[in-house]
């Protein structure tokens, strides 16, 4: 037996109760939460309206939606876990049907993350320019993330001390991974002395997606 917890803000059931793979019509715009039994894996439901069912199985929380009269089946295999992320709480990952593989055929390209990264004024950003041209030149699709450049948007509230030089090599990793799994060539340009830092960007990555360029300034002295 599943328990109606709570109901927002209405629902009309075909049924006084709830039992496993029962189709339940759902006549309205509805939102309702269920503790299920562990031996009750599944619900079917159908909308003729957006509906939105909240699932919870013991301490695992879930949430799914069913549109446009398609009816929906929620199991034990296919429940998002609703989850808490450093500050964020009560979210849910929700994949697509098209990831990185399919975006990567389209492209006719490997999706990957160049990190070029050395001092200031070994030339980073004119390498990053470089490639992305050569890249461009030869039909591959690319994005330069410079340092500077995203300090004047994204990062703009980070300054220079050490915990927000980390913070904003964190959230270049995190874009940048964004770009590849989009399957996207994404040049990352930036100082980022702390191999710990650039680790962190490295472990977001499948093996293989994370290249490091180090670039080192030489400095030639002509002596009379």
């Amino acid at each position: 037996m599943v328990v109606v917890k709570a109901v927002r803000p209405a629902i009309s059931c075909s049924s006084s109760g709830f039992d496993g793979g029962q189709l339940v019509p759902l006549h309205k715009v509805s939102f309702v939460n269920l503790t299920l039994p562990a031996s009750l894996l599944s619900v079917r439901l159908s909308s003729r309206n957006n509906a939105k069912l909240s699932l919870v199985q013991s301490t695992k929380e879930s949430s799914t939606a069913s549109t446009n009269d398609r009816a929906a089946v929620f199991s034990g295999e296919n429940l998002h876990q609703i989850a808490t992320n450093g500050k964020a709480t009560n979210i849910v990952w929700h994949k697509s049907s098209v990831g990185k593989v399919h975006w990567q055929e389209v492209l006719q390209q490997r999706g990957c993350v160049i990190w070029i990264t050395g001092l200031s004024g070994s030339g980073k950003s004119n390498l990053a320019c470089a490639l992305c041209q050569a890249l461009y030149s030869r039909g591959k699709l690319a994005y330069i993330l410079d340092g500077d450049n995203v300090r004047h948007g994204l990062n703009r509230d980070l300054s220079f001390e050490a915990e927000d030089r980390a913070e904003n090599i964190r959230r270049i990793g995190e874009v940048a991974k964004l770009f590849a799994d989009a399957g996207i060539i994404c040049i990352a340009s930036v100082i980022s002395p702390y191999r710990k830092d650039r680790d962190a960007c490295r472990s977001l990555l499948p093996e293989g997606d994370f290249i490091e360029v180090l670039l080192v300034l030489m400095i030639r002295m002509n002596h009379p």
